[in-house]
């Protein structure tokens, strides 16, 4: 089963724009002392599509040596990548990987990438497949109730990163009528509806790992009100980070590398957020995650309130879809 809390490892680059190994692996440390089941590579926060080929290699293989058998790697796969290629670097340094196929706007492009892995059994039986199904958050109509055309991908099949409406994802579940592992995405954001339709696992950034691990363990163990409770604490920094994809970049990698003392260093692609607003808002949202992770008692809702009205209206010019628009609150 591919289920917990599997963090996405924000990506951090030095002042000549190379990656940050060392960053990197202080992350894995990190949400493994903080009871992660394991990690998460090349995700939309973690800006897999500004690494290099080359880099992504490079990630994986190190990566594979900061885990154990028993903790979990799930990888990324976009359209352009090598599906073998990133599957043996894999294989080479750990027995099995479970894949995460995004499906864009082009979904046969992806699909064709999943054919070309089942076509090698040898290397295909080591690998536990999923698909990553976001439409509205990426530019696909492609989602779970999709897959009742494709019985033959639906077979082959572990799980899925399921990022969409629950109500509606509820129902394409049941249209499938096969049981496949849900996680879901977005940072957590509504986190106990994907619970109620069955969700065992969660891919949060780095620094919501010991928060959401809470959650899903009450949850798990059949303490929902409390599970509820916590999470109703949490929510308030969820949302305000999922305002869309280069904010909760920005305030993961700011949050995460005050935690552990890093440098937190410049983007390889730069948001359009201004800074000077940013910065206040961290100062504000920055107790506030400390007491979600149980550090500090809460603080003054007002300073909150006021440091997300700052960056909200700091006549940034953001181009994204919203990630919130169709999707109910908890």
């Amino acid at each position: 089963m591919t289920a917990g809390v599997l963090p996405v490892v924000y990506s951090f680059f030095t002042d000549s724009g190379s990656f940050d190994l060392d960053a990197h692996e202080r992350q894995i440390a990190w949400v493994r002392s903080n009871g992660a089941a394991g990690v998460t590579l090349f995700g939309l926060a973690s800006e897999g599509a500004a690494l290099s080929p080359d880099e992504r290699l490079l990630i994986l293989a190190q990566t594979c040596k900061n885990l154990t058998a028993q903790e979990a790697l799930l990888v990324t796969v976009r359209p352009d990548d090598d599906i073998r290629l990133l599957s043996r670097c894999a294989i080479d340094n750990r027995g099995q990987v479970a894949l995460i196929v995004q499906i864009g706007a082009d979904a046969a492009a992806s699909l064709h990438q999943i054919d070309k892995l089942v076509a090698d059994p040898g290397l295909a039986r080591r690998v536990d497949l999923g698909l990553q199904l976001a439409p509205g958050l990426i530019d696909t109509k492609f989602s779970a109730g999709s897959l009742t055309a494709y019985p033959a991908l639906l077979e082959r099949l572990s799980f899925l990163k399921a990022e969409y409406n629950s109500i509606e994802l509820s129902a394409h579940l049941a249209a499938i009528g096969q049981p496949l592992d849900l996680l879901v995405g977005r940072h957590g954001q509504n986190l106990i509806e994907y619970l109620r339709i069955g969700a065992v696992g969660v891919i949060p950034g780095t620094e919501m790992t010991l928060a959401l691990k809470h959650i899903l363990y009450q949850w798990m163990a059949g303490q929902h009100s409390q599970a509820v409770q916590v999470y109703c604490r949490a929510a308030p920094y969820v949302d305000f980070a999922m305002q869309d994809l280069d904010t909760v970049i920005d305030v993961g990698r700011a949050i995460t590398a005050r935690a552990l003392d890093m440098k937190l260093g410049r983007r390889r692609r730069p948001s359009n957020i201004d800074a000077p607003s940013f910065q206040r808002a961290i100062e504000a949202w920055w107790p506030y995650w400390q007491m979600i992770c149980g550090g500090q008692t809460e603080p003054e809702f007002g300073d909150l309130h006021r440091a997300s009205l700052a960056i909200a209206y700091a006549g940034v010019d953001r181009d994204q879809t919203h990630p919130k628009d169709g999707h109910e609150s908890t």
